[in-house]
């Protein structure tokens, strides 16, 4: 393969918001084009250093060529790239206003009164009592789920939705945003360990505030939100491809 008409193209392709195998799809159809490009330069008796070149200079310039791609790849990107990011800071916002910060400061201005958050047995020493810690936690998975179905005569049904389906749809939007955004978090492992750790960061923090209680099928629960959420972006990402891509190659036979 020629050097310079690599080169060439994956300066163009490198800057696109798509995906790798969509840039390798559009970086190989623009290579067959340039090759063709420069036989016929060939075949006119031009040296194959002067095809070459005379085929990139044909081509057009590369950062018209980018943007025009990245157009038809996504219309408005760079307005739906503003949004995306505004979208995300107020969900973050949304999320740790009402897992964290909403309860601190109603701990701090009710000081006095009943922790609802957090339980405390009669004749319980302190915090770091082994009775405290069994009270607020739960690190057998499924244990609440299987409690909230088995026992659900016992539960509001606001309170079952609200633990379940509630804790799944939180977190549906992060699965949604994440890959979005950054292009790391479009790897399934490393999308599954980070709202893991996200996750676990939130109970733990819930936990040694005294805000919130541990419970492991939360975890669960929010990273199943966060898998739907994946899903849902990969389905896009499907169906996205396969719209653009007869466009684009039309726009790169031009």
């Amino acid at each position: 393969m020629d050097q310079n008409i690599k080169t060439y193209v994956n300066q163009i392709v490198k800057g696109l918001q798509c995906d790798k195998n969509e840039k390798a799809e559009i970086a190989e159809e623009m290579i067959q084009h340039l090759e063709l490009l420069k036989a016929e330069y060939i075949e006119q008796g031009f040296s194959e250093k002067e095809a070459s070149q005379k085929a990139l200079e044909s081509f057009g310039d590369k950062n018209t060529l980018k943007d025009g791609l990245q157009s038809s790849l996504f219309p408005g990107y760079k307005l739906y790239s503003v949004g995306v990011k505004i979208a995300f800071y107020l969900y973050s916002f949304i999320i740790l206003w009402n897992l964290l910060f909403q309860r601190i400061i109603g701990r701090i201005i009710d000081s006095g009164s009943f922790n609802r958050y957090f339980w405390y047995p009669e004749n319980a020493q302190s915090f770091f009592s082994v009775e405290v810690w069994k009270l607020n936690s739960n690190l057998i998975p499924f244990k609440t789920i299987s409690r909230y179905i088995i026992e659900r005569e016992h539960y509001n049904v606001d309170i079952i939705l609200h633990n379940t389906l509630g804790n799944i749809l939180i977190f549906v939007p992060l699965g949604i945003l994440l890959p979005i955004l950054f292009k790391k978090y479009r790897s399934f492992a490393k999308l599954l360990i980070s709202v893991v750790g996200m996750t676990f960061a939130i109970e733990i923090g819930q936990f040694f505030l005294q805000i919130g209680q541990f419970d492991i099928d939360d975890v669960i629960l929010n990273v199943i939100g966060a898998l739907i959420g994946f899903a849902f972006f990969k389905g896009l990402t499907i169906i996205s491809r396969q719209t653009n891509w007869k466009l684009l190659k039309r726009i790169i036979a031009l």
